[in-house]
Order: C-alpha cells, then structure tokens, then sequence
C-alpha cells in the first residue's frame, strides 16, 4: 500500500510538473519578447533654445518631443563652443577632465589629447563594450583628420575638419572620400541622413547610432528647394540687441562698436539661411521616425551650443557666458521616458553620455563604470548624471562654464590684429544663393573672439526662486585680468547690469571659492557640491 501511495504521488508530481512547465511555456509564447533598447543621439551646430529658432526652424522635431518625449527647458552646455562641447557630449566630463580646451589641435582638439582622453571613454565606446553595434556618421571633431576610425565605432562615416555641407572629404569605414558640389551626390546632411537611417534598419539589435550634423554651423547652405524660404524674416530683438559700450562688462564686449550697416544685413541674412538650412534636418527627422520602432529607441536630441544674433552687438557666433551662448535645445524620447513632458530642472551636455549608458545598462550587462566612475579601464569618471527617470539623481542647482579665449598669433592686417580672431567678409562669404548683398567690392571687419575673453563661470538656479534665497539665479565669471562679472538674472534676466562691484566682500570671496573648487572637481560627486546653497547673503543694497 505504501509503496503504491508514493508510485501515485511521484506519477502525480510528474504530471503537475509537466502541466505547469506547458503552462509557463503557453506564457512565454504569449508574452512579447522584450527587445534591447537602440539609442539615437542627434547633435545639430549652433542651434540655439530661442523660440523662433525652434518654431520656424524645427517645427517637426519639437512637435515631437512635445508629444512624445520631454523637453528640459533649463539645458545648457558647459562650454560655448564646438570641439570642448562634443568631447563633453561623447565623454560626460567637462573640459577640465577631457582637456580639450579650444578648437585646435594643440589645445586638445584632435590629436594626441583627443587620443589619449576623448577617444577611449566616449559613449560610442562605451556602448560598443557592452555589446551594442555603433554607428557615428558626420562631423566628429572640428580638426579630425580622416586618416583613423576611432575606438568602438562598427559603422563610421566621419568628415575630415570643421562643419561644411559641399566639398569635403569623408572616411567611411577606412577608405576616404571624396565630395564636391553637387546636390545629389554631396550635400552632407542628406548624406548623413541616408546612411544613418540605412545602419539603422539594417543593424540588428541593439544598436547606437550617433547623428552629428554639420547645420546649422555657417555657411548654413540650405538644400535648393529650401533657398529663400525665409528671406522675411527677421531675428528676435531684444533688449540687449546691438547694445554696446557698457563698461561694466568685461575687454571684448565693452570694446565692441555696434554692428555696422553691412555687419546688420549679414546678421539678418545669416539668420534667413540658417532656417533655411534647418528644414532638411526638420523634414529628415520625420524619416527617421518612420524608420526606427519608436517604442524600442531612445532618441536624444540637442545641439553643441547656442549662438548670438546682435545681443551686446555680437553677431553670428558664440563663445560667451551668456544666456543665449550656453543654453541649447535638450529632447528626449523613448520607452523609459514619459511622454508629454516639460522639466524645469538643471540639465546638461555632460549628461548625455551618463544617461545613453544608463539606458543600455537596463538590459544588457554592465561593462562600464558607475557614475563614479574608474574601472574597467575607463579613466574618465562622469561629472554628469543620467535624465532617465528613476536613476540616482542629484538636484542640481548649479554648474560650471568654462571657455578659453583664442587669438593670432600677430598682426596680419587693420582687421586681423594680434591675440584677436577678427577677418573680413565680402560676397564671396556664402558660395550657394542666396549669396551675401553686400556690393562689390565692399567688406567690413567681423571679429568673434580674442585671447582674454577667457573665463570660468558658476551659473546657478536654485530649484526653490525665493526671497529667502538671494542666490536663486546668477552668473558669476572670472576672467584671468582679474575681471568679475555678477548678474542676478531673477532682476536682470538680460544680463545688463554687472552687480559685482555692489557685493560685499565676504559674499565675492565664498564666490570665487566656488569657482575655484568648480574647475577642479571630477566626478559627480565633487562636481555636487556647488549645488549647496551659499553661507552669505545678499544684504540689501545690491
């Protein structure tokens, strides 16, 4: 009887087991099998966070993210310039830690400093390791010289030099190529388009691709059927626009005359070509939505720094602390992300790379530092953080800024003068229509940067803007002379009036404290700290 009892309960134990084990077989087919997460990032040039510039130039793309993604209203770059803003986007550090501290080559810009310091802990590399198919197609440095693909990158089509759209040479996959002028075969945003959504269709998951588009950088040549479409309009004026000669400022923007009349019309024309060019990145976003599963890619979008139409009187370029300079358009679409979704918070460049490995780590397995940083052969820890909702966040309140200024190296003529960046301009400026208007034969002096507008700034915004918060939200800067500037932009929210000389001593001496303890942070926990409040206040004369 016993042993008949226990033949029974292992035959019945048997025939549960199996029933059960079809049972949770029925339920795997029936579930849908969770695909790894593709990563997109976009990086347009110059593209700046002012509304006209994102409703006239990227109506579909913010459309978009408006719907489907978050918009982080407070982005900003921690340099406000091309090569240290990339080699901050592709690593998650500031230029202190990657040390790419200008647009050349000796100061970091390719060559053995991008080698040894960007190259090896970019995100594209990071992603690699963790078993992710990478793909960089456009502009990677602005002195990257064709002749290598680097580290970690599967698909590559990189351009030789800074941004143009004709006439450039490209290294795809270790071959060079060659491009001339021709619209069909040459214009470089089509072709990043092209070959960026062909890696992602046809790369199996999960893959990264990394878009990095020349526009809207001048000569902003827009494709034909875009020419003059915005030959009407005009960029927004504000209180600061063509305004000049404020002492309280520091050397190159108090010294600066206002814009002439042909320094005008090339400022209003740059601004109508730059649209203009906008509209193939706009309507090829569109192409890209249909090509990828939405619901599987994380789509990051953003630019490499802002740019000035006028304000202070400078005109079509960058490489400044203020508000117009740092801020860029920051969206964010994907399965991790709410949709509908508007974020007041501090956001950075420095957090792209942090926030594209955290969405990989979700389910792949973790081959790369942590936010500290470290191991597994990466030396450069994170000083950004990752935006994906639910990650380890700190509230940030402030961040740093730092630019080095550049310069001749002498005399070259009554323009082109030593230790500034200045040249002339004449109708020759732009080679596709519509062409510049000034006459012939006629040129006028354009100057966009010199060797002392060099600086490291603390821009801060308290998450709380109350009265008992005097520090709620500033810019302070230091410029090597010895120079300050202070604005409280919750009173002067055009940075006019520079206040640093109204401070009381003790508040501008825990002011540069900050700053120096900014500049040499790494990693984000040291780079945390300038999100403490300030010990001094504000007395009531400022």
């Amino acid at each position: 009887w016993y042993q008949r009892r226990v033949r029974e309960a292992v035959v019945s134990t048997q025939s549960t087991g199996i029933m059960m084990f079809t049972a949770l077989i029925s339920l795997l087919v029936l579930l849908p099998l969770v695909s790894p997460r593709n990563i997109l990032v976009v990086l347009l040039d110059d593209v700046d966070y002012q509304p006209k510039t994102l409703s006239l130039g990227l109506p579909n793309v913010t459309k978009h993210f408006r719907n489907n993604g978050v918009i982080y209203n407070n982005a900003f770059v921690t340099t406000p310039i091309c090569c240290p803003s990339r080699a901050s986007i592709l690593t998650g550090t500031y230029q202190h830690n990657h040390r790419t501290f200008d647009n050349t080559v000796v100061n970091g810009c390719d060559g053995p400093n991008w080698d040894m310091n960007v190259a090896p802990n970019s995100m594209g590399k990071r992603l690699h390791g963790m078993g992710y198919k990478t793909g960089m197609f456009g502009k990677y440095s602005n002195n990257y010289n064709g002749k290598e693909v680097p580290p970690g990158w599967d698909e590559w089509m990189g351009l030789k030099g800074n941004s143009v759209y004709y006439n450039y040479t490209l290294n795809r996959n270790g071959k060079e190529e060659k491009h001339g002028d021709n619209y069909q075969n040459d214009y470089l945003p089509e072709l990043i388009l092209q070959a960026g959504i062909k890696f992602m269709t046809e790369t199996k998951d999960p893959w990264f691709a990394y878009l990095s588009f020349p526009t809207a950088h001048e000569p902003f040549d827009a494709a034909p059927e875009h020419q003059n479409q915005f030959k009407d309009s005009t960029p927004t004026k504000d209180a600061t626009y063509n305004k000049t000669g404020d002492d309280t400022k520091h050397w190159y923007t108090r010294s600066r005359e206002p814009m002439t009349k042909y320094g005008e019309l090339y400022n209003n024309q740059g601004w109508q070509r730059r649209l203009s060019s906008l509209q193939t990145i706009d309507k090829g976003f569109l192409r890209i939505l249909k090509s990828v599963n939405q619901a599987n890619t994380t789509i990051v979008f953003t630019s490499d720094n802002g740019f000035l139409f006028g304000q202070f009187g400078m005109f079509m370029d960058k490489r400044q602390p203020y508000e117009v300079t740092i801020r860029v358009p920051m969206f964010v679409s994907g399965p991790l992300f709410p949709k509908g979704s508007s974020v007041g918070g501090i956001v950075l460049n420095i957090d792209i790379a942090p926030t594209v490995v955290d969405v990989a780590k979700q389910l792949t397995e973790d081959k790369t530092p942590d936010q500290e940083g470290g191991i597994h052969g990466y030396e450069l820890a994170f000083d950004g953080q990752s935006l994906v909702p639910g990650s380890t966040q700190q509230s940030r309140s402030s961040f740093v800024i730092e630019y080095n200024g550049e310069g001749n190296d002498q005399d070259k003529d009554d323009c082109s003068r030593k230790d500034m960046r200045c040249w002339y301009k004449d109708n020759t400026v732009w080679a596709t229509p519509p062409h510049f208007d000034i006459p012939k034969g006629e040129k006028f002096c354009f100057c966009e940067d010199s060797r002392n507008n060099t600086f490291i700034c603390e821009r801060r915004i308290s998450a709380q803007l109350t009265l008992e918060d005097d520090f709620s939200d500033f810019l302070h800067c230091h410029f090597p002379s010895g120079f300050s500037e202070f604005y409280d932009l919750h009173q002067d929210p055009f940075q006019e009036k520079n206040v640093w000389g109204d401070l009381p001593e003790e508040v501008r001496f825990e002011l540069m404290c900050r700053l120096e303890w900014g500049v040499r942070c790494r990693g984000l926990e040291e780079c945390s700290v300038l999100n403490r409040g300030l010990q001094t206040k504000l007395n009531e004369t400022v």
